[in-house]
């Protein structure tokens, strides 16, 4: 399944985060634990965009890039688990990822955010509900975000949700 929200300045990111807001909680409620692949060229957006979906959730989550410490967590309330926000720029092969033991966290635990997430590809293969975030620069004032699942059709309630955005202007 694929979603496209076109023609957003950063400032106009609320739409579509939102929409993952509420798959998340949803999912979150059927004890389903997303691992969102956010995929992007240096500055298309992916942290500004984390910031606004985890605010959806946790608004005094103070939300920042990981590219340093490789992995930031905020709290989701209500909940003991977490948003875990990866930043995979800096490792240069699956083999640091083994070393740092990230697998452990993917799909098992709260919601696993992953930029730079193709390091990781052979890990995340079979985690049951992946969801693809691609930030695309159209201009410097400009940007495309399209979600893609292969996972959301399987689980119902998810499926329906998605498909009463599709019916909405994007």
């Amino acid at each position: 399944m694929e979603l496209e929200f076109q023609n957003l300045r950063l400032e106009e990111l609320d739409k579509p985060a939102n929409f993952l807001a509420t798959l998340i909680q949803t999912s979150l409620e059927q004890n389903l634990f997303p691992v969102l692949l956010f995929t992007g060229s240096m500055g298309a957006g992916k942290t500004t965009f984390t910031s606004r979906l985890v605010k959806k959730i946790s608004p005094t989550a103070n939300v920042n890039s990981p590219t340093y410490t490789l992995i930031n967590q905020y709290p989701i309330p209500g909940r003991d688990d977490f948003f875990y926000h990866f930043d995979l720029h800096r490792l240069k092969s699956s083999q640091d990822l083994e070393d740092l033991g990230f697998e452990d966290f993917w799909g098992k635990s709260g919601v696993s955010i992953i930029e730079w997430w193709q390091i990781a590809e052979d890990y995340i293969r079979e985690i049951a509900l992946k969801i693809e975030v691609e930030l695309k620069t159209i201009s410097e004032n400009e940007r495309r975000i399209t979600f893609k699942s292969d996972d959301i059709p399987s689980y119902p309630i998810l499926k329906n949700l998605w498909e009463k955005m599709e019916g909405l202007p994007a």
